[in-house]
């Protein structure tokens, strides 16, 4: 049961929804089926079979075939894959050209005043990051707005902390890597902190919890007490 949800979570890729991935997996170990069948195999609503089956043509995974009972056949998974390909590449593209004009630049540009307008440059903050990819995203955000080095220290001299220096480095600021300290701790420019409260063997990625403190005199501190460690 685990196997299949992780198979459907995989198709889920390819653009569809949890009905049409079950109903395509149904179809594709079956070869031909009609809708009342694949609905019992797939448990999904008989309802909502017919749909989902018109949706998956329209997507170019399976085809109808005519007669009675009306029966439906999976389309070859190469065949679908080299679909689904073509369609990102031409979305991609789409999107590309579109964050690329100057119409979009003008755009941002207009919400960038806006928020400027109504935030202080001074104001102290602190807010919680949710995820470690969110949070990464977040310092290199951080690296990009200021002229000063980045002071990190790590749980666990060992592991493997490729992904953020690399991450560190591409904004070509030098960073600094303090001797273990125990805690995950950033501090990025002046007033700039992350502090992770949980520890890193406790928390899957996803759900690892970093607060960011923008506060002069706290970054100031944690920054002596890394460099001094």
């Amino acid at each position: 049961m685990a196997e299949n949800q992780e198979i459907i979570k995989k198709i889920r890729l390819f653009g569809l929804n949890t009905y049409e991935a079950k109903i395509w997996m149904s179809l594709l170990g079956r070869g031909v089926s009609t809708a009342g069948e694949l609905s019992d195999i797939a448990n999904v609503p008989r309802s909502r079979s017919y749909d989902v089956l018109e949706s998956l043509e329209k997507k170019g995974f399976v085809v109808m075939k005519l007669g009675k009972p009306i029966k439906y056949l999976a389309v070859p998974p190469k065949e679908v894959l080299e679909r689904v390909k073509k369609r990102i590449e031409k979305n991609t593209e789409k999107h590309l050209s579109k964050i690329k004009s100057t119409a979009f630049n003008n755009l941002i540009n207009t919400f960038q005043v806006i928020h400027e307008k109504n935030t202080s440059q001074t104001e102290n903050i602190v807010a919680l990051l949710h995820g470690r990819k969110n949070i990464y995203k977040h310092i290199v955000f951080l690296l990009v707005n200021t002229k000063n080095d980045v002071v990190f220290s790590v749980e666990n001299k060992i592991k493997d902390y490729t992904e953020i220096t690399n991450l560190i480095k591409d904004t070509t600021k030098k960073a600094i890597k303090p001797s273990k300290t125990g805690v995950r701790m950033y501090v990025v420019g002046e007033d700039n902190a992350i502090i992770f409260p949980i520890s890193e063997d406790e928390v899957h990625p996803d759900y690892d919890l970093g607060i960011w403190i923008k506060n002069k005199h706290t970054a100031k501190f944690l920054r002596q007490l890394l460099v001094s460690a």
